[in-house]
């Protein structure tokens, strides 16, 4: 079967070192990212067309939101909530990472109102990350070790089935989860994801499909619950991120991208790199999760 070509087009020339992240904040009709080089927190107004950016003190990997107002940030060895713009962020806990060896990268709160976010080795050569979970009650679990670049991550609708990307490895691997708790019970299998590129960020839509981003491959796949590609956007730059639905139906897909490791004449080939993308993928995302602890 030929996959389906999805048409897309720049939503906002942002022109980020590497943007990653993205997610719909439905309370405020916009949406989250950040630029974890260019140590900047975005935010997306699609129907004014205009991207707010604040800057902050260090790398920031991923944003969420709380079931409270503010927002929870991964920073580089630590995790963070912010009140408002201009606010210091609040540290959660006592936990670091080793920052010597790794950093957080990718994060998403989970269906139990947990934020779930993994650590990647810096020359994405060594095994030696973990994927972390803050539980509501702001202590810190391990759920998956041995990870060299935890990157996209999310759940299935009916919170049996856990997706996660070790992208050095170029697969989606599957956990079954309890559904009650949240709880890992075991690894199901694997989605391979041939190359060019690999897996970066992911999400799933509403029928149980796969979309994740191919960073060096310059797409994005629809990987439907058998692994087949029935549907792919295809973008004029190479290092595609991550994915996030978005609009008031959850019916229009948000596509971060990156100039980081680009030569200068891959930037003059590629002068929308680290722009904000948009298409309509001809589903329905699913709703995000907000932390359920207190801030």
């Amino acid at each position: 079967m030929t996959p389906l070509v999805v048409p897309v087009e720049v939503a906002h020339p942002t022109q980020a070192i590497l943007g990653e992240g993205p997610l719909w904040d439905a309370s405020v009709h916009r949406l989250r990212w950040v630029d974890i080089v260019g140590q900047r927190l975005h935010e997306y107004d699609p129907v004014a067309g205009i991207d707010r950016s604040e800057l902050l003190l260090e790398p920031v990997t991923t944003v969420a939101l709380s079931r409270q107002g503010p927002l929870l940030l991964a920073l580089g060895d630590r995790l963070v909530s912010l009140a408002a713009p201009g606010d210091a962020p609040c540290e959660l806990n006592d936990f670091r990472a080793d920052v010597a060896r790794v950093r957080f990268n990718d994060g998403k709160v989970d269906p139990w109102g947990g934020f779930q976010v993994g650590t990647m080795h810096h020359d994405g050569t060594e095994p030696i990350g973990h994927l972390y979970r803050l539980t509501p009650d702001l202590s810190m679990e391990v759920r998956l070790s041995g990870v060299t670049c935890s990157n996209g991550l999310d759940w299935s609708q009916d919170r049996a089935t856990f997706f996660h990307v070790d992208s050095v490895l170029s697969r989606v691997d599957l956990y079954s989860t309890e559904v009650e708790t949240g709880a890992m019970t075991g690894r199901l299998g694997s989605l391979e994801v041939a190359g060019p590129g690999i897996p970066d960020g992911l999400s799933l839509d509403a029928d149980g499909c796969v979309w994740v981003a191919m960073w060096g491959g310059g797409e994005v796949r629809r990987l439907t619950p058998n692994g087949t590609v029935d549907r792919i956007v295809k973008l004029p730059v190479s290092q595609v991120t991550s994915v996030a639905f978005g609009g008031e139906t959850r019916d229009e897909l948000f596509i971060t991208t990156a100039r980081d490791g680009l030569d200068e004449r891959q930037l003059k080939e590629q002068p929308h790199a680290g722009d904000l993308f948009w298409c309509r993928p001809g589903t329905n995302g699913m709703a995000v999760h907000r932390f359920g602890g207190e801030l």
